[in-house]
């Protein structure tokens, strides 16, 4: 069923939070992160005990040292099938500099961890800059035979292929992707529009994610493009009277309704006024339940659901009971 679209003005966005917008794509999408990223890693994660994502007080004497930049980190603690914990380091370098205290703040990072928590670390740095020579994976000390050599991945978007990246069925593939094509559009609104448009069409055309998951990628990914890629209001409303929606894909998209992407923020009232057409306009709380529903049945785990929906965990456990043991 195709919907015919009438949007008010689009929403105001706010500054490019490229900190936060790593930090809610890696929260909500943390396993599929981990397969792309750390694929030998993955295959040793016992992903049906959930990760711990862990506070970061420890690193506000860092953090304060470099304010101003664009970064995004996460520590997160994660179980081995072999029942060892692991702590996972991830650091974002977003569109950064070449910066030469770069691989200092990442052994900084190691070493507090470990001596605090006497804890192993596994550090993935993502680098989104443009540089094919900044490539700082070794922090390296030597001084009359005392030697220290801290070594960690990198992940470089710049070398990425895009031919590659598109044949993904990861959806971080196209977060990848997103952010080689807002570096490359960095100064040029009309360019933003034209990679925006296309990505957002790319995310709705994608065949190959498991249908079980492509309610969780869909609503993730839009909402990422939509703000990394920002345009010009008149663009935003060219954009909207170009993207054909259809039913499914404004409820998928509708999934987290309190994180809606300014360029399609009116399908709230939209989706309200269909369910009138059809008289079943349903409360919010409602419309989360028949989503969560719809995702026990496709096998998501409980923990999961009710994380994606903002539903609590004994509701869907009781929703469970209700439409999937009878």
């Amino acid at each position: 069923m195709i919907m015919n679209k009438v949007f008010e003005k689009p929403h105001e966005y706010c500054a490019v939070d490229y900190d936060g917008l790593w930090k809610k794509l890696i929260y909500e999408l943390f396993e599929e992160f981990v397969l792309f990223f750390a694929t030998d890693l993955y295959e040793k994660i016992d992903f049906l005990k959930e990760p711990e994502f862990l506070q970061q007080e420890l690193f506000q004497e860092i953090i304060n040292e470099r304010k101003g930049r664009q970064v995004a980190d996460q520590i997160v603690k994660v179980f081995l099938k072999s029942g060892e914990e692991k702590w996972l380091l991830i650091h974002i370098e977003v569109q950064g500099d070449r910066d030469p205290d770069f691989a200092k703040r990442m052994f900084r990072y190691y070493y507090r961890i470990f001596d605090k928590y006497d804890q192993e670390i596994v550090a993935i740095a993502l680098l989104t800059d443009t540089s094919k020579h900044f490539r700082p994976n070794t922090f390296h000390r030597t001084s009359y035979g005392t030697v220290l050599t801290y070594e960690y991945n990198i992940y470089k978007f710049i070398d990425q292929d895009k031919t590659k990246l598109l044949q993904s069925s990861n959806p971080f593939a196209i977060a990848v992707l997103a952010g080689k094509l807002a570096n490359e559009a960095k100064n040029d609104s009309e360019k933003r529009y034209r990679f925006k448009r296309k990505l957002i069409q790319l995310v709705l055309q994608k065949n190959d994610y498991p249908q079980e998951e492509r309610y969780i990628y869909l609503s993730a990914l839009i909402y990422f493009i939509d703000y990394l890629l920002q345009i010009p209001i008149e663009l935003t409303q060219k954009l909207q009277n170009e993207i054909i929606l259809t039913k499914e894909e404004i409820e998928m998209m509708y999934l987290d309704r309190n994180n809606l992407p300014p360029t399609f923020g009116e399908l709230k009232r939209l989706v309200r006024e269909e369910g009138r057409e059809e008289g079943r306009e349903k409360g919010i709380e409602e419309g989360q339940k028949l989503v969560a529903v719809e995702l026990l049945k496709d096998g998501m785990p409980v923990y999961l659901v009710a994380k994606y929906v903002k539903l609590s965990i004994e509701i869907v456990e009781e929703l469970k009971g209700k439409y999937l043991n009878n």
